[in-house]
């Protein structure tokens, strides 16, 4: 039988700042014997006798990623459920978001990202509200594009998320009829979401400290941002810091909420704070002028990175240049290199729908589809009636399973499609006429699914 694990205070404290650099989790600097039982219990599992055994394994490649996501999950505290924090809710539901609703109604796209999202519950909570509120507003969800995004630290957290089955501890806020209405009985005390909320959520793993790196965390605007009960684990200058940069994350007039017992500062003029019954919240200026600057007093968060309206336009004709030269690589085989010019043009001019485009068909093939879908969904939040987004993203969809999504994606391509004439050619579509691409739907229609042959080479 293995001995037990050994503390030294020495190795104790490399551990500790080992885990603070990685995670943030500044919580656990004065309950270091709460992080002794989780590490302890890793240790035993792998047979590492020392601290400076394990610590190696954390170092060891792949090998200490893996670990790594295993113990981010481990020591990740995840307790949740539906609707939880009643005021909150109830600020979204009469204030916040009616009024994404009213903004977005000439687009009719929302982007929403729940930060910490655990199991889930938080962003399928806002997907049955702002169905109900669609509804409510006389308007169908389905024809609206919202994107909701749950990320989080704990693997373990993301799996049970994507599953969208809960028990009846997680929805004990919710009444009977509302959960005969919103889930279907698995088993006797497990019940699973339909599939009408699932679809407007997808879930990514994220550290939240990515947003203080060059180009770290998911891409912006986003509308509304959640982030509740998760900077209370962080020391309080960090938390500042983090909320500065979702703030440069946000559309103009996009909301930010953060938990009761977050360490709440004044952000001005990165945001206004808004007093709403039984709650704060945190709203970005109508203009996003300055506001790239007011935010720029975080040292970690470069003055290149994109920010919502705070863009430097494309000057005539670079793109269509910019986009040959990078099509010239690709076609001579240096695709890595093609990516990274996608990369850095779009680090100066993050509005070039063209290059978004092309960036995502690059990272598509590369196998990098997570990467081909943000990049797609992009495209369509900046250019509202791109055809081939839609084609392109409805296929990568459908080869990923979500024939659902997919097929609301091709239906939306298909009516912006019949509102051009038949000769117009498409942009980005390599020669492709609004004709040519509805006789290729309508065939699908009776055959196999739509196909379009596209490549980045033409």
């Amino acid at each position: 039988m293995m001995e037990p694990v050994a503390f030294p205070p020495a190795g104790l404290r490399r551990l500790l700042n080992a885990v603070t650099r990685r995670t943030g989790l500044h919580y656990y600097v004065d309950k270091a014997d709460l992080l002794e039982q989780v590490v302890g219990a890793r240790m035993a599992l792998h047979g590492c006798r020392t601290c400076h055994d394990y610590l190696a394994l954390l170092s060891d490649g792949a090998r200490g990623d893996r670990e790594w996501r295993e113990l981010e999950s481990a020591i990740t505290i995840g307790e949740t459920f539906f609707f939880r924090y009643a005021e909150q809710f109830a600020a979204l539901e009469r204030t916040i978001v009616p009024q994404l609703i009213h903004r977005a109604a000439g687009t009719r796209h929302l982007r929403v990202w729940s930060i910490g999202c655990s199991n889930g519950a938080e962003p399928y909570s806002i997907a049955i509200l702002l169905t109900r509120l669609l509804e409510e507003a006389g308007q169908n969800a389905a024809d609206w594009h919202v994107e909701i995004l749950g990320t989080d630290i704990s693997t373990r957290a993301l799996e049970q998320a994507r599953l969208a089955e809960f028990s009846a501890w997680t929805l004990r806020d919710i009444v009977p009829a509302q959960r005969a209405a919103w889930f279907t009985p698995v088993s006797p005390r497990i019940w699973r979401l339909h599939e009408c909320y699932r679809r407007m959520v997808h879930f990514r793993y994220s550290n939240v400290l990515d947003l203080l790196r060059p180009d770290g965390g998911p891409a912006g605007p986003f509308d509304l941002i959640l982030c509740r009960n998760v900077l209370i684990y962080f020391a309080q200058a960090q938390a500042q810091a983090l909320v500065r940069a979702m703030a440069s994350r946000l559309s103009p007039e996009g909301w930010i909420l953060l938990g009761h017992s977050e360490p709440v500062s004044n952000f001005a003029p990165c945001l206004e704070t808004v007093r709403l019954p039984g709650t704060l919240a945190f709203r970005a200026p109508a203009s996003g002028g300055g506001r790239q600057d007011a935010c720029a007093g975080v040292p970690v968060l470069p003055r290149r990175r994109p920010v919502a309206r705070a863009l430097v336009p494309v000057p005539a004709g670079n793109s269509a240049s910019v986009a040959a030269e990078i099509r010239r690589v690709a076609d001579g085989g240096q695709v890595a290199r093609a990516i990274r010019m996608c990369r850095d043009h779009l680090a100066r001019y993050p509005m070039d729908t063209r290059i978004h485009f092309l960036s995502a068909v690059l990272a598509w093939g590369e196998g990098c589809l997570l990467q081909a879908e943000e990049s797609f969904r992009r495209v369509i939040y900046l250019a509202r009636d791109h055809v081939m987004a839609r084609c392109y993203l409805a296929r990568l969809l459908e080869d990923a399973g979500g024939w659902v999504e997919a097929n609301r994606m091709r239906q939306q391509m298909i009516d912006l499609v019949r509102r051009c004439p038949p000769d117009m050619v498409l942009p980005d579509g390599d020669g492709m006429t609004a004709g040519g691409l509805l006789r290729l739907a309508r065939q699908a229609a009776e055959g196999p699914a739509l196909r379009h042959d596209a490549q980045v080479t033409s």
